[in-house]
């Protein structure tokens, strides 16, 4: 199964963004049922893994916090753009949380990602997206920002793969308590 690490967008703000990435032309939306913060992609696991997986990032204890979406932008910085994307601020919560998680799965010998993690949720996949459109797009949308959102939790996702797109199926929800472990750096 493949599976994720991923913080949910609560309903008020995910209706404040709703469409906002399909208004481009070749572009494909993310549904909203699967708008979210991905923390950790973590690929093809199997049963047993899974249960160590689970169990680690349940040991997991940090303060909740709060998060808004801030401003829009494109991956790759340099060359075609092929995701359009809401910024997060502040970035440092959720950094935080991840290099958690990160050190947490490598007590259990699952590598640290190698890709340089920039926070942000995807909105839309893009192919041939025309640029002046695009650029008109970004900068109409520069100033984008919704209400702060509290960040009380984390969860684990399976996705399945379908010829109409990924399937996630929820796994388990993590929440986030109001004080680390003993032992547990913040």
């Amino acid at each position: 199964m493949r599976v994720f690490i991923a913080v949910d967008i609560p309903d008020t703000t995910r209706r404040e963004i709703t469409g906002l990435g399909g208004i481009l032309p070749n572009s494909r939306a993310v549904p909203d049922d699967q708008l979210h913060l991905t923390l950790r992609f973590l690929g093809e696991v199997e049963g047993g893994r899974l249960l160590d997986i689970q169990g680690v990032l349940a040991e997991i204890s940090r303060p909740p916090f709060a998060l808004r979406l801030k401003g829009v932008g494109t991956f790759p910085p340099r060359g075609i753009p092929r995701v359009l994307y809401a910024g997060i601020d502040p970035p440092a919560p959720l950094l935080a949380l991840r290099q958690v998680i990160d050190r947490k799965l490598a007590d259990i010998a699952i590598p640290r990602d190698k890709q340089k993690y920039t926070p942000h949720l995807t909105l839309a996949r893009l192919k041939n997206c025309p640029l002046g459109r695009l650029q008109q797009f970004l900068a109409g949308n520069a100033l984008l920002v919704t209400p702060d959102f509290p960040v009380e939790g984390f969860t684990l996702y399976g996705s399945r793969l379908t010829r109409d797109g990924a399937i996630h199926t929820l796994l388990r929800t993590y929440p986030l308590t109001a004080a680390a472990a003993p032992g547990e750096r913040r």
